[in-house]
């Protein structure tokens, strides 16, 4: 399997894992939740995503067939603000709008 297939696939796997584990246990849309459930369940999910950025920029760069553009922290807001975001849609998708 080609290496940046495979970090892709594993990166999915990885933020789906941290965004279901971490948002099942603080359940941080409850009613009663408090200030810290739901700064752990961003930080748990925009850390996930930074990781998957420089993932996504290491395998580009070690599968050496392309010239890999962007500095290093535009890939890892680019992983937060898209780990943030599929976050978002994945509870929508599943639970619907919260009031």
């Amino acid at each position: 399997m080609e290496e940046r297939l495979l970090t892709r696939i594993t990166n999915v796997g990885l933020l789906a894992a941290v965004g279901m584990g971490v948002a099942h246990l603080v359940m941080p849309t409850r009613a009663t939740a408090g200030f810290a459930s739901r700064v752990a369940f961003v930080a748990s999910v925009a850390g996930t995503g930074a990781l998957m950025g420089w993932r996504e920029r290491r395998a580009r760069e070690n599968a050496g067939d392309e010239r890999v553009r962007g500095a290093l922290w535009v890939w890892i807001v680019w992983g937060v603000t898209s780990a943030l975001a599929l976050a978002s849609l994945a509870f929508w998708l599943m639970h619907g709008s919260t009031k």
